[in-house]
């Protein structure tokens, strides 16, 4: 009877093992296929084309190359914009003769208004 016993659990335990096997191959294969969907949307998602990043990277160091081209206005520039509002002299008179931004001009306006 105790190697009837004997047999009986063993038999157990070779069964179990096999599902424990089995059951364990099958969370491998579907980990591999999740690891692989992720791989793949992760990859969808982040893969920008090289000939974009380098036609956007030449068009911002044209517009860097353009603004360092561009005079910064000068101390004397300001002094001029603030005697001709003082003498009444209008926003767009600013902008072209002073090389002011639109904004800067209006400041300029606001703190030096015309003389009487």
């Amino acid at each position: 009877m105790l190697e009837a016993g004997l047999v009986v659990l063993l038999l157990l335990s070779l069964a179990q093992s096999a599902v424990l096997f089995f059951s364990w191959r099958q969370s491998r294969r579907l980990q591999q296929r999740i690891d692989a969907l992720a791989h793949g949307a992760l990859h969808a998602y982040t893969d920008v084309p090289t000939s974009m990043l380098v036609a956007a990277l030449g068009r911002l160091e044209r517009q860097m190359g353009q603004i360092e081209q561009q005079p910064p206005p000068t101390r004397q520039s300001y002094e001029l914009a603030q005697q001709l509002a003082r003498e009444g002299a209008d926003v767009e008179q600013l902008i072209i003769r002073c090389g002011l931004s639109r904004d800067e001009a209006k400041l300029v306006l606001q703190m030096h208004p015309a003389n009487p």
